[in-house]
C-alpha cells in the first residue's frame, strides 16, 4: 500500500471530484454538485499552477488527496478572493438607542453588508469522502494548506479567511436564508448557491440590501444560527481555531455561517514547520511528520516518520518517492 498524498488537481480529476461533491450533501459554494457549475472551477483551479503566476491575483490552488490511485478528499488555497466583483459577508455590530425620557437604554445587533476581506486569501472546499473518515485525513487536508501557503508565501494574501458552512436543519432547512436571503433573490438556497458558484458574487452585490439589517427584525430560528457552524463543519471549525484563526463576528450573507481569519504567521503549522535537507534511510521509531516538497505543479505533502539528525531529517525512500525528492533536497515539515 503506498503513502498517501496531496497534490495539484488535475483536469483528469474531474470524475472523482464530481462525486465527492454530491457526497458532500449541498451548501458548499466551491464544490457545486451540478457538472456545469464545477466543471470550470476544475479547469481554472488546474490552470492556476501551470500560469506562471507573480502573485496572488485570484489564482484556486486546489490540491487533493490521493490513496492507492483513488481520490478521496480536497481543499484549496484561493489566493485573493473578490478581485473582480467584491467578497461580501456581513459583520455584526452592535448599535446602542437610548431615550433620557423613558430612562432606555437598548443594545441592539446589527448586520452590516462588508468588504472587508476583499483581497485577502481563503482556505476552503475542504471535503473529505466518508469512506477514507477516521484515518486523520480531514487533519491532513486541512494542514496541507498551510503548507503550501508556507512554500508560497509570494503568491497568498495575508490574512487568510475561512468560510464554514452555516447550520441547517436535519430537515434541510435553513434558517437564516428563509428569513433574509430569499425574500430578495426569490428562490430556494440550493438554487442561490448554485448561481453563486457560476456566477460569482456579483449576485450578492445585485440583490442583497445594501444596509444594515437589526437583527432584532428576524425570527428566533435565524437568530439561533449566526455564526454557527452546519453540524458536519464543527470538526474543521475547531481545527480553524487551534490553528490560531478567530471568529471576529463575520458571516456569510446566504447562511450565516461564521468566517474566521488569521494572519499568515500566526497560522500554528506555518510557524511550526521548518526546512531540513533529506536524508534517505530508516527513520525507525520516529515521530510522524507531514512533509512537502516542490513547487505549484511539483507539490506534494504526505504523512510519514521522519527523523531529525541535526539539519537534516531522514525519511524513507516510500516517503521520497512520494514526495519527488532525493538526498540533498530541501523539505518542511511538521511534526503530526
Amino acid at each position: 500500500m503506498s503513502l498517501a498524498f496531496m497534490r495539484p488537481v488535475r483536469r483528469e480529476d474531474f470524475d472523482a471530484i464530481l462525486e465527492l461533491a454530491k457526497q458532500s450533501g449541498g451548501g458548499m459554494t466551491n464544490l457545486p454538485s451540478d457538472p456545469e457549475a464545477l466543471r470550470p472551477r476544475i479547469e481554472f483551479a488546474a490552470d492556476s499552477f501551470t500560469s506562471n503566476p507573480s502573485g496572488p491575483d485570484g489564482e484556486v490552488y486546489t490540491m487533493v488527496l490521493e490513496e492507492n490511485g483513488k481520490v478521496m478528499g480536497l481543499s484549496a488555497v484561493f489566493s485573493a478572493v473578490g478581485l473582480e466583483n467584491g467578497f461580501v459577508n456581513y459583520r455584526i455590530n452592535k448599535t446602542v438607542h437610548a431615550s433620557k425620557q423613558l430612562k432606555k437604554r437598548i443594545e441592539r445587533r446589527l448586520l452590516v453588508p462588508t468588504h472587508d476581506f476583499t483581497g485577502a486569501s481563503e482556505v476552503g472546499s475542504l471535503f473529505l469522502s466518508p469512506e477514507a473518515r477516521g484515518g486523520g485525513f480531514g487533519k491532513f487536508l486541512a494542514k496541507a494548506r498551510y503548507l503550501f501557503i508556507a512554500q508560497h508565501r509570494d503568491l497568498v494574501a495575508d490574512p487568510v479567511c475561512a468560510e464554514l458552512r452555516g447550520w441547517r436543519a436535519p430537515d434541510g432547512k435553513q434558517p437564516f436564508w428563509e428569513s433574509l436571503g430569499k425574500l430578495f433573490f426569490d428562490m430556494e438556497f440550493e438554487d442561490a448557491d448554485l448561481a453563486n458558484s457560476a456566477m460569482g458574487n456579483q449576485i450578492i452585490s445585485d440583490l442583497m440590501p445594501r444596509h444594515p439589517i437589526y437583527v432584532a427584525l428576524l425570527p428566533e430560528d435565524a437568530k439561533d444560527c449566526l455564526g454557527k457552524p452546519h453540524d458536519s463543519a464543527a470538526p474543521a471549525y475547531s481545527m480553524l481555531l487551534k490553528e490560531g484563526f478567530a471568529f471576529n463576528r463575520y458571516i456569510d450573507v446566504f447562511d450565516g455561517g461564521p468566517l474566521v481569519d488569521a494572519r499568515i504567521d500566526d497560522i500554528k503549522t506555518i510557524k511550526e514547520s521548518r526546512l531540513h535537507p533529506v536524508e534517505i534511510g530508516d527513520p525507525e521509531d520516529a515521530p510522524l511528520q507531514l512533509m512537502a516538497a516542490g513547487r505549484l505543479t511539483s507539490f506534494r505533502v504526505t504523512r510519514a516518520p521522519g527523523k531529525i539528525d541535526g539539519e537534516a531529517m531522514v525519511i524513507s525512500k516510500e516517503a521520497a518517492a512520494t514526495l519527488g525528492v532525493k538526498s540533498g533536497d530541501e523539505i518542511r515539515a511538521v511534526k503530526w
